[in-house]
């Protein structure tokens, strides 16, 4: 009964192409039909003539052009997540071509449309500025809750927890902190600093495209924030979205994973509805601390998306997203009503987050605006310290973008405004911090030859505490071959601290916090080189991609664990540099035919204190390599094996005194995951995983877990998984495109 709907698909598409033209006893042009490797229909996928853009299919992958001269035309079909294919077509001076196209899925894209790296819609392989994309396919390999959970296997990328009890985390690009990168959602900078600690947990996959990565300061473009990379979330586009998409996942911890999508008319309407529900209450404590070693959590994410029209064209799009959650970490007698106790120690944070971004075509030709904002309240006690905190970020940008016709100029200029208004409770914010940034950047790509791309850029922003910062960029590529890439790029960026919402050890443990003098601006400037090589093997090229890395960072503000047991103590480094220089490696191949799918990645690095009257002296939590595997593999029809894991090397970890002595680096270890996939029917799918393979923890994370209302009491210690083995269960369910 399977192959009826396949038979049906193979007659409706081209007879609704038919259909949809009006009859006409003139009529002539090609007509078409584009169709999945299973042969169900395809919508939107862009249908170009001699590589000018023509239409997109309909909802049952349907298509037809008019009015074009007789003669041989290059006809090519493509779709994100598709193979592109291109063939020779005939157009008749009378009549119809008939074109019948099938595109298969890849689950690596070799060369996929981005816009991270300069604002505009670029190949990647065309952008002089290196961007890394991870399909929603690949986050998908992982029984994911949000999308801190689906990054760990991503070559440069480390999701580092900063708690041992409420388990705060950040991503670290590179080996630099988590703040320094900025966090976009379809391209605007939605995510401030109050965001930064928590509000990452509430983007769920399911919401996910693609992610596009830049490694290295990108403040030209993307502001402050952006000093050690960007990790864009392109959310899911309504018009390539199931009509209904259902997801749940249930581990033996007690954690269930739900999520349901819904895309009316998905191909017309170009509406996306999306919720999911995150939600765990038994507590574990497996290392014999005392304390939870996963929290007991309830989080609840709402999504929409809505395309904007002009005239019945796609002029834009709109979207919205609201999140709630109630986490908590501590001791097992702990209740809400010991919400600020002094007597049992929990730690309790409650999140509401609210925002609203979108883009639209500009009143004038070849202009575009972009706009977004977000309320962020955090309510939350860590023992007998409260923390209470609002963060209003509004932003608004406007591109002036035109198209290169003759000349070898790609001009690329815009003005921003942000909003900031930020408040806490704390001692360090005795009044609100409001304040508007206004800003503004030119960029010019110049094409000097057919293999060499030059790219420089300039932007100023003006601070009302610091003045104007003025942040420039260049890039230089050379393609010396159709399939081999040399990039090379420098840049600065600049980052204005929100010290209390930044860093979780100034709130949670026993330590005193200490800041000497007026907190100055950081500021970085980095050098990085690419090399990117398509290794042909047939028609499975392999991707290879090396880089090197160095970027100083200046007015750096680094935490000091070590002058004081009992303080942690914060300033400007003056007279010391921070230095982080390093070496990745990756490689990706899709064998079709087996059908197996690998990526391989190492970065090795170096992430240190400099200058000055001391000695070297490596930062924490900076691991001195990591490494990443995944292999996927379906081994017959429908049945789908993934395997992936991580090696993660020494990194400094912080200094106790006396009894509490712990190591101070820590040995290497791996981690591992399988996840086994059953496609039973079209759209159906059921997944078993098991996560952390091996049952390798770190032991307890906590210093003094005993008395955690001591002087010693500390919750930093996490170099790595605290959790061990873990079996989840799920399954999906698609309908339609």
């Amino acid at each position: 009964m399977r192959t009826l709907p396949r038979l049906a698909a193979r007659l409706l598409v081209p007879l609704a192409a038919l259909l949809s033209s009006p009859a006409s006893a003139t009529a002539q042009g090609i007509l078409g039909g584009v169709r999945d490797a299973e042969g169900g229909p395809l919508s939107g996928v862009s249908i170009r003539l001699d590589g000018e853009f023509r239409t997109s299919t309909d909802l049952e992958g349907g298509f037809r052009i008019t009015g074009l001269p007789a003669g041989p035309v290059r006809l090519t079909a493509e779709r994100l997540g598709f193979e592109s294919v291109s063939r020779q077509v005939e157009v008749p001076s009378e009549g119809w071509t008939e074109v019948d196209v099938r595109l298969q899925t890849l689950a690596v894209e070799l060369n996929p449309l981005v816009v991270t790296g300069t604002l505009s819609e670029t190949r990647v392989a065309d952008s002089p500025v290196k961007v890394d994309v991870v399909s929603a396919r690949v986050l998908s390999r992982h029984a994911a809750a949000s999308l801190m959970d689906g990054i760990g296997r991503i070559n440069g990328l480390y999701p580092q927890v900063d708690c041992g009890v409420c388990y705060t985390n950040n991503i670290r690009i590179n080996g630099m902190e988590g703040p320094y990168t900025a966090v976009l959602i379809d391209g605007t900078p939605i995510m401030g600093a109050l965001a930064s600690v928590y509000g990452l947990n509430g983007i769920h996959p399911s919401v996910v495209e693609r992610l596009e990565i830049l490694k290295g300061p990108q403040s030209t473009l993307h502001g402050t924030e952006a000093m050690g990379g960007v990790v864009n979330i392109i959310t899911k586009d309504p018009r390539f979205a199931p009509r209904l998409a259902v997801e749940v996942n249930r581990s033996d911890l007690g954690e269930t994973n739900a999520s349901v999508s819904w895309a009316p008319g998905a191909g017309r309407s170009g509406l996306l509805l999306s919720g999911s529900l995150v939600h765990s209450d038994d507590f574990i404590d497996d290392n014999g601390d005392g304390f939870s070693d996963l929290t007991l959590d309830t989080r609840v994410s709402l999504f929409g998306r809505a395309d904007l029209r002009r005239d019945g064209r796609r002029v834009g799009h709109v979207s919205a997203k609201a999140y709630y959650e109630d986490r908590f970490g501590g001791v097992e007698a702990w209740t809400q009503a010991d919400r600020g106790s002094d007597e049992v120690y929990g730690e309790s944070i409650r999140t509401d987050r609210y925002e609203i971004m979108g883009s639209l075509e500009g009143p004038w030709r070849d202009t575009r605006a972009e706009a977004s904002a977000s309320y962020h309240r955090q309510d939350s006690w860590y023992g007998e310290t409260g923390f209470a905190a609002d963060q209003t970020v509004a932003f608004a940008r406007f591109l002036w973008d035109p198209p290169r016709r003759t000349s070898r100029h790609d001009l690329l200029a815009g003005v921003v405004l942000t909003w900031d208004d930020y408040d806490d409770d704390t001692s360090a914010t005795l009044v609100a911090d409001r304040r508007w940034i206004p800003g503004a950047f030119i960029e010019d790509q110049f094409h000097l030859s057919r293999a060499i791309t030059l790219l420089g850029g300039l932007r100023a922003d003006h601070h009302r505490d610091h003045g104007v910062i003025v942040s420039p960029r260049g890039s230089v590529m050379w393609r010396p071959t159709a399939d081999a890439t040399f990039r090379v790029n420098a840049g600065t960026g600049f980052r204005v601290v929100h010290l209390f919402t930044e860093d979780h050890a100034a709130l949670t443990g026993a330590r005193d916090v200490v800041i000497e003098g007026d907190l100055r601006p950081e500021r970085s400037a980095s050098l990085a080189f690419n090399f990117n090589q398509v290794i042909e093997f047939g028609t499975r090229p392999m991707m290879l991609d090396v880089d090197a890395f160095y970027t100083r960072f200046t007015n750096r503000i680094v935490p000091d664990y070590d002058r004081d047991p009992n303080q942690i103590v914060y300033a400007n480094l003056d007279g010391r540099r921070s230095v982080t220089r390093g070496v990745s490696v990756s490689v990706n191949q899709n064998f079709g035919a087996l059908p197996l799918f690998y990526t391989l990645g190492m970065t090795v690095q170096d992430v240190v204190l400099e200058g000055g009257d001391q000695p070297s002296e490596d930062e924490f939590f900076a691991a001195d390599y990591r490494g990443v595997w995944s292999v996927a593999y379906e081994f017959r029809p429908g049945w789908t094996l993934d395997y992936g894991g991580a090696l993660t090397g020494p990194m400094r970890l912080p200094e106790y005194p006396g009894e509490f002595a712990r190591p101070t680096r820590n040995d290497p270890y791996t981690t591992h995951d399988l996840q086994l996939s059953w496609a039973w029917a079209a759209g159906q799918q059921l997944t078993l995983g098991v996560e952390n393979l091996t049952d390798f923890t770190q032991g307890s994370p906590l210093i003094d877990p005993a008395r955690p209302f001591g002087d010693a009491f500390d919750t930093s210690y996490v170099y790595g998984p605290i959790l061990g083995r873990r079996v989840h269960l799920g399954v999906r369910y698609t309908q339609g495109r």
